[in-house]
């Protein structure tokens, strides 16, 4: 009677112990699905195209000279506003800057003389060449061309024309020896002067300050020092440069935001004045510079800062649009999933414009409808999440949008 009772009990556990893990293992194995929802919104969709890029030294200039010796007398000091030809400072030109100067002079000399030489030469053979050309015309125009004394005047007309373009190319050329020998000149003289108007900026010489030439070679001409900077009122400038994929998305007069990151805690608005098609190659690569200007600056920003720059390439006011998630796309058909009563619906889409984050729904929904941007399927042994993805689609900008989770 004893044994039977310990047989009771010890079934009576064995159930309990299978029931207890039936109900553990197998109802708990019950799958759930949960959908992760946003709803459409309506409102300004903005697309931005992300760059990066630096300040270039469009409203500034550099003042150099190529002199050498002892800082004389500073004349301007930091801030101070000056105009094209204000003397900058004097040097006591050391021997080295004495020669480089004589030497700049003796060849600007040279140079105008010979422009002198070239122009006179071109009076003569445009005197030789219209008397050749009346020649020609009053005696020999009206000759058969095959004439003998008709070939001989007509080439003689032509060699004198010829040599009158070629002296004029000539000519030119003087000119601009010239004026490259005029610059050396002044650059060697002990005087420097302005070369633009403007505020000047960076002057850190004062009297008896030795200035050497920068090169190790002490005959050379185009070593420089720097002296100062000059810089006018305009607006400082951005380049960046674009990828062939990004430059097509861009044109002139679009409007950009720009970032930097030395002086985080401002923002700048600006626009696109010029776009380099003509490109360059760098390592396979083809890139096009575009140029940004600023609608206002400060003189925080610098020269070759980096910068942070966000172009508007296209927007539209009063939109719905969608996490781009939400949205499928197969054989050019789109798609949304929206909940009804708790349970995802597909409905065919039109799609617009589009962000990195949000797409334009021309038709289809509506703003306020719960649109399915995530499914995640969970049990006790594994769990899937399921994201509505779009791959066709890509853009920059974006906004944000409410998340919510439903479960069935």
């Amino acid at each position: 009677m004893i044994f039977n009772k310990k047989n009771i009990l010890i079934a009576i556990a064995v159930l309990a112990v299978g029931y207890f893990g039936y109900t553990y293992f197998f109802k708990n194995d019950v799958a759930t699905t949960s959908y992760q929802t946003s709803p459409a919104q309506k409102g300004t969709l903005v697309v931005n195209l992300d760059s990066s890029g630096q300040v270039a030294a469009t409203n500034s200039r550099t003042v150099t000279t190529t002199a050498s010796g002892v800082v004389k007398k500073v004349f301007v000091k930091e801030g101070q506003q000056v105009r094209t030809g204000t003397p900058i400072l004097s040097i006591e030109l050391d021997l080295n800057g004495t020669q480089k100067l004589e030497a700049a002079y003796a060849a600007y000399q040279s140079a105008q003389n010979n422009l002198k030489t070239t122009q006179d030469k071109l009076l003569s053979l445009q005197s030789d060449l219209v008397n050749t050309k009346n020649i020609f015309d009053n005696q020999y125009s009206q000759m058969s061309p095959d004439d003998p004394s008709y070939i001989q005047k007509h080439n003689a007309y032509l060699l004198a024309q010829e040599n009158y373009d070629n002296l004029q190319s000539s000519i030119k050329q003087s000119q601009s020896s010239l004026e490259s020998t005029r610059l050396s000149y002044q650059m060697a003289s002990s005087t420097v002067y302005a070369p633009i108007s403007g505020t000047v900026s960076a002057i850190s010489l004062f009297p008896g300050m030795i200035l050497n030439p920068t090169s190790d070679s002490a005959n050379s001409t185009n070593a420089s020092n720097k002296i100062a900077i000059v810089k006018t009122g305009a607006t400082p400038a951005i380049t960046v440069n674009l990828t062939e994929i990004d430059v097509p998305k861009v044109k002139v007069g679009d409007k950009a935001t720009v970032t930097f990151d030395a002086l985080p805690d401002k923002t700048f608005s600006g626009k696109i004045i010029a776009i380099d098609t003509a490109g360059s190659i760098s390592s396979g690569v083809a890139n096009y510079p575009v140029t940004i200007q600023l609608d206002s600056g400060t003189e925080d920003i610098l020269s070759n800062m980096s910068a942070n720059i966000s172009i508007i390439t296209d927007f539209k006011d009063g939109v719905v649009y969608v996490p781009v998630s939400a949205v499928k796309s197969q054989n050019e058909t789109s798609t949304v999933s929206i909940m009804e009563n708790g349970t995802p619906k597909s409905v065919n889409v039109t799609t617009g414009i589009q962000s990195t984050t949000h797409i334009e729904i021309v038709s289809g929904i509506n703003e306020g409808d719960e649109v399915v941007t995530a499914t995640i399927n969970s049990g006790s042994k594994s769990s899937t999440t399921t994201k509505t993805t779009t791959s066709p689609f890509s853009g920059l900008g974006g906004g944000g949008g409410q998340v919510r989770m439903i479960t069935r």
